[in-house]
């Protein structure tokens, strides 16, 4: 049998360590550290909260001026429809124009409203109805307990 050589240990460094508040129990530390934790909690709950309101003041003002843009869309929309029953005046009688207009915006809102009832309509069928699921789980649960 050939013996074999032993392999160099390596040194290592020896690092001193002192507690930095002796007679420190376990349980103090433990301590101190939930009130950290909870201190970062709180921190961050309000950081949230300030995020939050930032957000939401910006927003609000985002929401504002789209429903300022849209109440003025609203407006160009009826001087678009205007200025078709001007144009549409020196082809016939103003009482023909306005007549036109008139009818051209009806057929546009029963489209709409004939589109919109339908979407409704079809909406309605994938109602959720939590009563009926709730019926069969209480029928379930009684069968399961032998009741």
């Amino acid at each position: 049998m050939t013996a074999e050589k032993p392999s160099p240990v390596e040194s290592v460094a020896v690092v001193e360590t002192r507690q930095s508040r002796p007679n420190t129990s376990i349980g103090e530390l433990f301590g101190e550290l939930s009130n950290q934790i909870s201190a970062l909690i709180r921190g961050e709950i309000e950081l949230t909260k300030v995020k939050a309101t930032s957000l939401a003041k910006k927003v609000g003002v985002g929401a504002g001026l789209l429903i300022g843009a849209a109440v003025f869309a609203l407006y160009l929309l009826g001087w678009i429809f205007h200025t078709i029953e001007v144009a549409l005046r020196a082809a016939m009688p103003a009482w023909g124009a306005a007549l036109t207009v008139t009818g051209i915006l009806l057929v546009i809102v029963l489209i709409l409203a004939a589109i919109g009832a339908a979407a409704m309509k079809k909406g309605m069928k994938d109602k959720p109805e939590p009563q009926v699921n709730m019926k069969l789980n209480v029928e379930a649960m009684k069968k399961g307990l032998g009741k």
